[in-house]
């Protein structure tokens, strides 16, 4: 478990019942009210959406409903989403007026304002593909080059020992091309957290289908052989409400199909009632790795444990590193980083057709190929806790290689190599 810091239960505080500025955004400012004759009605406010969590109720669907609708009879608003595996809460439609009296009743835990989350990657390049005439590197990527060997240089080599068949990935983002020759049959649209219901099976951003093939592409992942699902949760523009992520945890947390690991490459402003429900996700049973996130909109990177969700205590935080093993300059950083891994230029998968490639540069490139990490693992050790996944993945890493890992950081390099005989960490 991550230790407790002063900013980020300051920022876990701050979360719950207020918004915060999105990350990217700089100071806010705040006018000064208006004078207003005293005698001036006030204009009523326009409905906003909130995140309420109620306690009290059962974990089914039916009475979590039962709740929400008693709520919104006796306060107003307008019912929009009701959450139940993962936690018991519900979206809602509320003027500043309505608000105030589930303020007051004594069956709400808490009340969030909805916020938005963006991919925590950067496409970039062309098409190249290997499938039609391309210039064919291998190993395609230089990421897969590096997390096979303990040292650089690079030798020009992606010896893999396991290829995650058997288990399934589930990547919340923007949907994933599953017709891509990367998956070749093995990826699905599994839910539409937007719409929501079944879906997922396109990708108008492209985000989602970069990091679906670096965690699991036959060419470019790391899980040649795992099973893809895709659930869709951010739009064509990379971004999402909590409230579309609240959906697709929820509903993983329902229906996945295990041994699995959630793939999360996007990152936001601290959100206390999505974090309380990835905890209860892991809780039953349900890994999920997050990225570290790419800075401030500087381009500098922040301290990890100030963002969603690589701040909560059960993600598989993960970090960025360059070419030459260096922390980018953007890359998060602290406390809550668990693991590095190359981030930067990864080939991968692109969305505009079945045979195209493109690159991706951030966390999320990072992330995803821990998350193929962790599906190779699972599928040699199926009943592995979320816990004993996080603890296999930080003892096969290599120490001490990231230059300027950052305060704090964990200073691990993703490994996926064969261990040399017994050697501990301390020895590499």
């Amino acid at each position: 478990m991550k230790r407790s810091l002063p900013r980020a239960a300051a920022a876990a505080v701050a979360a719950v019942g207020a918004a915060l500025p999105f990350l990217v955004a700089g100071p806010v400012a705040l006018a000064a009210p208006a004078d207003r004759p005293s005698s001036a009605p006030l204009a009523p406010s326009a409905p906003a959406v909130h995140i309420v969590q109620v306690h009290g109720t059962e974990a089914t669907r039916e009475a979590v409903t039962e709740r929400a609708r008693q709520l919104t009879a006796d306060h107003g608003g307008e019912l929009r989403r009701v959450y139940y595996a993962a936690s018991q809460a519900f979206s809602v439609s509320l003027t500043e007026e309505q608000l105030a009296g589930y303020y007051r009743d004594t069956r709400v835990s808490s009340i969030t304002p909805d916020r938005v989350y963006r991919v925590a990657g950067l496409q970039h390049g062309g098409a190249v593909s290997a499938a039609a005439g391309g210039v064919q590197i291998w190993p395609p990527s230089w990421g897969l080059d590096r997390i096979d060997q303990r040292d650089l240089p690079l030798d020009g080599v992606y010896a893999f020992h396991g290829t995650g068949a058997g288990t399934h990935v589930y990547v919340v983002d923007t949907g994933v091309r599953t017709g891509h020759g990367e998956f070749a049959g093995r990826a699905r649209g599994a839910y539409d957290a937007i719409t929501p219901g079944p879906g997922g099976d396109g990708d108008c951003h492209g985000h989602g289908t970069a990091t679906a093939a670096i965690a699991a592409g036959r060419w470019t992942g790391v899980a040649k052989g795992a099973t893809v699902e895709s659930v869709r949760a951010l739009g064509c523009d990379g971004t999402g409400t909590m409230e579309h992520i609240m959906s697709a945890v929820d509903w993983i947390t329902a229906n996945a199909r295990r041994p699995a690991v959630v793939n999360l490459g996007f990152s936001g402003e601290p959100g206390s009632v999505l974090d309380l429900q990835l905890y209860e996700m892991t809780r039953k049973g349900i890994a999920y790795t997050a990225a570290a996130g790419n800075g401030d909109g500087s381009g500098n990177g922040i301290e990890s444990c100030e963002t969603t969700p690589a701040r909560q205590t059960t993600a598989i935080t993960v970090a960025a590193t360059d070419r030459d093993d260096s922390r980018p300059a953007w890359s998060n950083y602290g406390y809550c980083v668990h693991l590095f891994a190359p981030g930067t230029g990864i080939t991968t998968a692109g969305s505009r057709g079945d045979r195209h490639y493109t690159g991706l540069s951030g966390t999320s490139a990072a992330t995803a190929q821990v998350t193929g990490a962790a599906a190779v693992h699972l599928a040699e050790h199926p009943g592995a806790t979320p816990e004993e996944l996080d603890e296999a993945l930080a003892d096969a890493a290599t120490e001490d290689r990231v230059r300027d890992a950052g305060p704090d950081s964990r200073n691990l390099l993703l490994y996926t190599g064969r261990p040399e005989g017994t050697e501990g960490r301390g020895d590499r």
